[in-house]
């Protein structure tokens, strides 16, 4: 879910009662003195012409008012009253970029607005923290819109406004919280059309990002996923660390050992084939130190042992007696730690040395061609791929990743290639009937162009010609939700398939999401954090980090304001954040 940047409104206007005093008040105080002046002068005449009838009887000037001689009197103005003035104040303030004044006004409003007029003071909190993001005091904005929720906590304004705070701060779990809210409430359709979606997307890739480097930082360097392990060396031609040289001629404890290992990686016994090139190593190989070194370091990569991973990689390359295939591979795989790091341009120097030092081996091409795809640079990674097959037309790696590449640019550049690309997948079955991977990455494009009992075939295959894959589970599973909405069907696909490979992590992110699906939160955050001690690279790292951050804030909001929460379902096109494997 990774948009339109949302640019909420400042301040909220309300309507204000605006109470305007008139000057009647002096006006009849004015007409009340001249009218008691006219009356006494009045008063003086009659007293001079009846000065002789003797001492005059004084008496008290009654005033007898008209209309226009009333004294009209200022009332005192109520509590709300005063405090809808203020708040009055602070909009006309805010509205002449008078931020401060603003604040001001708001705060006696709030002062002077009585308890129960909790939303008001909520409003009132709302445009403190407007005018403060104004005058990016970012710190104020959250307490004044964290002030604003205590009030009324359902305040889509304030819940918006503290979580683009919150990310300033850099506070993303708490941002991504407060976005998740802000869905939830307006409800899946209103907060897509308003860029809310899209802005939460955003802030879950920082946090992604951020977390990954913590994750991969602290992780405990272990064995893998036996399928990720075979998936590696799949894609490595394993002639270039075999030898012809007898066993019994050797003898070197170091390169007997390193036999062993070669013999345990071909059985798939991978943790036989680690002890071996640890007891290799520490014996001292005389003739297949670099073999061993290199290996190691592959290991240590499949491990997350980045720092391992360089340092037996730059032991072999730096040394000019190594073979000079294995230091090719040594090349290319330190491209490959460079570039899960993502260190771009150290991972293309990388593989293009490995081509400049033998361009006639077909790895370094493959290998560069996977680079390119990553970036969505499908002409050179074309080239190289095509390339590759040129120097080993057996090898059937390059031929998936060749077809892969022209299906994206059919999906994306020129539809009209389509066609071609089921004709060349057809041709690449027709060669390698007996390669598993060939099948999945038919299924694939069946399932993309919705072709689902096509695909599910495809993957059947695939899973009768490496039952120990068990990525092809996931993939039948993803299409049981997206054929059927058959949930209880992929479930337990899934949990067959983790039982039988607890360590492979594209099967606990789906199994996660299909746990999501039946509002099972508990156990998809149980399957996301055991998936972030297998991720291999940091990309990886990062997205399980921001499905598990997700799906825990949504958990938290729904049980917080008695909201439903979203499924993906909801949304067009929500097959497509079913987890795929990388290319």
């Amino acid at each position: 879910m990774l948009g339109r940047k949302l640019i909420p409104s400042s301040v909220d206007m309300s309507d204000t009662k605006t109470k305007v005093v008139l000057g009647v008040a002096a006006a009849g105080a004015a007409l009340a003195v001249g009218g008691a002046v006219y009356y006494m002068s009045r008063g003086g005449e009659e007293e001079e012409k009846k000065s002789d009838q003797g001492p005059p009887v004084v008496q008290e000037a009654t005033i007898t008012p008209t209309e226009s001689e009333i004294i009209v009197q200022k009332t005192e103005l109520t509590p709300l009253e005063k405090a809808e003035k203020m708040k009055a104040k602070g909009t006309d303030s805010f509205k002449k970029s008078e931020y401060s004044d603003a604040i001001k006004f708001y705060l006696e409003a709030v002062e002077l607005y009585p308890d129960e007029e909790s939303e008001k003071k909520s409003l009132c909190y709302q445009n403190i923290a407007a005018a403060s993001e104004k005058l990016g005091r970012i710190d104020d904005v959250v307490k004044y819109c964290s002030q604003a929720l205590s009030l009324n906590k359902k305040y889509v304004k304030a819940l918006l406004r503290r979580a683009m705070g919150y990310e300033k701060l850099k506070r993303y779990a708490e941002s991504i919280k407060d976005l998740t809210a802000v869905c939830l409430l307006e409800g899946p359709q209103k907060s897509m059309k308003a860029g809310h979606m899209n802005t939460s997307d955003r802030v879950l890739k920082l946090y992604g990002e951020e977390q990954a480097k913590i994750v991969i930082a602290n992780r405990v360097p272990t064995l893998p996923s036996h399928t990720v392990i075979s998936a590696a060396f799949d894609n490595i031609h394993m002639r270039d660390f075999h030898s012809s040289v007898d066993p019994e001629t050797l003898d070197n404890a170091g390169d007997k050992l390193y036999l062993t290992v070669l013999s345990d990686i071909e059985k798939k016994d991978y943790a036989a084939a680690l002890g071996n090139l640890y007891k290799a190593q520490n014996a001292q190989p005389a003739k297949f130190l670099g073999h061993v070194l290199c290996l190691r370091g592959i290991f240590a990569w499949l491990m997350t042992d980045t720092s391992k991973a360089i340092e037996c990689f730059n032991a072999v390359i730096g040394n000019p007696e190594s073979y000079l295939r294995i230091r090719v591979q040594a090349l290319i795989h330190r491209g490959e730690v460079y570039q899960s790091k993502g260190d771009r341009p150290r991972a293309n120097m990388d593989y293009n040395a490995a081509v400049a030092l033998d361009e006639d081996h077909p790895d370094p091409y493959l290998h560069r061609a996977q680079f390119y795809l990553s970036l969505e640079s499908l002409e050179p990674a074309l080239k190289d791929l095509k390339k590759c097959i040129s120097l080993d037309e057996e090898f059937p790696a390059p031929w998936s990743q060749l077809v892969y590449g022209e299906y994206q640019m059919a999906r994306t550049i020129n539809t009209s290639l389509l066609d071609q690309v089921f004709t060349n997948l057809g041709k690449m079955v027709d060669k390698f009937p007996n390669v598993a991977d060939v099948y999945a990455l038919y299924g694939q494009v069946l399932q993309d162009q919705k072709q689902f009992a096509a695909a599910e075939e495809k993957f059947l295959t695939a899973q009768r010609l490496a039952p120990d894959n068990v990525t092809f589970s996931a993939h039948i599973a993803t299409l049981k939700m997206m054929a059927e909405n058959n949930y209880d069907s992929a479930l337990e696909l899934l949990t067959q398939a983790i039982e039988r490979d607890p360590k492979c992590d594209f099967v606990l992110e789906n199994l996660g999401m299909i746990y999501i699906q039946k509002q099972m939160y508990k156990e998809a955050l149980e399957c996301f954090a055991n998936a972030l001690k297998l991720v291999k690279t940091e990309a990886e790292a990062a997205h399980v980090s921001s499905l598990y951050i997700g799906i825990k804030c949504q958990w938290e909001v729904c049980e917080e304001y008695g909201v439903k929460p979203v499924s993906i379902s909801d949304f067009d096109g929500y097959s497509e954040m079913m987890t795929t494997p990388g290319s």
